[in-house]
């Protein structure tokens, strides 16, 4: 039975026999069993009853050593999968993160000094509840923004201006509206979300760097993308459109509680440090006599993230096709698409068109993609506007919805 076993080559792991080479180990085996000086040799053919059951523990070695070969792969963070990549995480103290719902950016307008509660309930024009997810003041020019959270979980988008009427009343609240979509909440993390929060966040245990940042903010229930912006140099400096402090630190966080990220802050940045932000969070530390610590934050802005996708002629267009395509690209613009395995398009970042090829590629009917372009822009820009690359500041959050995908046909 030795062709049966796997055979473990350090250059390259573990490497299995193919089936005709298992089959005719076996068929030795069973003629060698049944050899009789006496009797004609067994015949071994898969025609002959003895062929059949020789075929069937071929196929039985052959489950034996796919299951091995899984189990090994398993051990590999780029490959494991479910409990094992769960597993994998534990070493490093991360849990994989539950669903989340998707997160709106709204303007308020109405009287100065009005203050809207954390959570008070507006609603969207297709029916969906959303909750004030921080608390804020209308200013002086009668306008104020802030979050809403939707009801449920999971990945439901809410187009630019959906979000437009006032349940819970307050006195002083005029109006409610969203010029952009929804940062889109998930299901339970993907593979590929979990692994690439995995691999930013092996620092976690550390303290003062920016990955240990990273890693404690991020795995902050609620937080929906986060970028930690580093600047070792005395004075100031630009990074992706942001202002980083001399010695400090930028942190932009999309979503996440304030006082949460307040304390994560303090238990992971260095002494001295500075940072920089549009947003004070304060926490106070009852581990050293109540002392109260202010940090600054940049919650950053929402910004529509455009896909224009052109077919060439061949495509079998039709608006099944048109809508699994969108649906395609959606679901890989938030790090879902299982061919492709791209991670979620967030905070700070360069995003190539190219890397929608491969989903579009994978929906049945589409072929002869002529070219695909991306832009980022708050209305719909351009024809001259889109390109094959956009820079995504750390005070943008890109946002998407399926109104934003537009896919031009072959007969357009």
């Amino acid at each position: 039975m030795a062709r049966s076993r796997l055979i473990f080559d350090p250059a390259l792991g573990l490497e299995a026999p193919d089936t005709a080479e298992i089959r005719q180990g076996v068929a030795e085996d069973w003629a060698g069993a049944f050899s009789d000086p006496d009797l004609p040799p067994l015949d071994t053919e898969p025609v002959t009853p003895a062929g059949q059951l020789i075929d069937a523990e071929t196929a039985e070695i052959e489950a034996k050593n796919a299951a091995l070969l899984f189990l090994a792969n398993m051990f590999n963070p780029r490959a494991s999968e479910g409990r094992w990549q769960d597993a994998l995480g534990y070493i490093y103290f991360l849990e994989r993160k539950l669903d989340e719902p998707t997160v709106v950016t709204c303007q308020l307008t109405g009287l100065n000094g009005t203050a809207i509660p954390y959570g008070a309930v507006v609603q969207s024009t297709t029916g969906w509840s959303l909750i004030c997810s921080r608390a804020v003041t209308i200013g002086p020019a009668g306008q104020a923004e802030t979050t809403f959270r939707c009801s449920e979980t999971g990945p439901i988008p809410f187009a630019p201006h959906s979000v437009r009427s006032i349940v819970t009343v307050v006195p002083g609240w005029d109006s409610v509206d969203n010029a952009a979509a929804g940062a889109v909440g998930r299901d339970m993390e993907t593979r590929a979300e979990f692994e690439a929060r995995r691999r930013a966040s092996v620092a976690a245990n550390a303290h003062g760097s920016a990955s240990a940042l990273f890693g404690a903010i991020a795995d902050i229930p609620g937080v929906l993308d986060c970028q930690v912006l580093e600047n070792i140099s005395p004075a100031p400096i630009v990074k992706y459109g942001v202002t980083v402090p001399g010695h400090g630190v930028t942190i932009c966080v999309y979503g996440g509680e304030d006082e949460a990220i307040a304390e994560a802050i303090y238990r992971k940045k260095s002494n001295g440090s500075d940072t920089g932000g549009n947003t004070r969070v304060v926490y106070k530390a009852a581990d050293y006599h109540g002392a109260v610590y202010e940090y600054l934050i940049l919650r950053p802005d929402t910004v529509n993230f455009w896909i224009r996708v052109r077919l060439g002629a061949g495509t079998f267009f039709t608006q099944g096709v048109s809508e699994a395509l969108k649906q395609a690209l959606f679901d890989d613009f938030h790090g879902r698409n299982g061919n492709s395995d791209n991670p979620r398009v967030g905070l700070a970042q360069t995003v190539f068109a190219s890397r929608f090829f491969c989903p579009a590629l994978g929906v049945p009917g589409v072929k002869n993609i002529q070219e695909i372009k991306v832009a980022f822009s708050d209305d719909l820009p351009p024809e001259a506007a889109f390109s094959d690359v956009v820079s995504i500041g750390g005070g943008q959050m890109p946002v998407i919805s399926p109104a934003n995908i537009l896919i031009i046909s072959p007969e357009a």
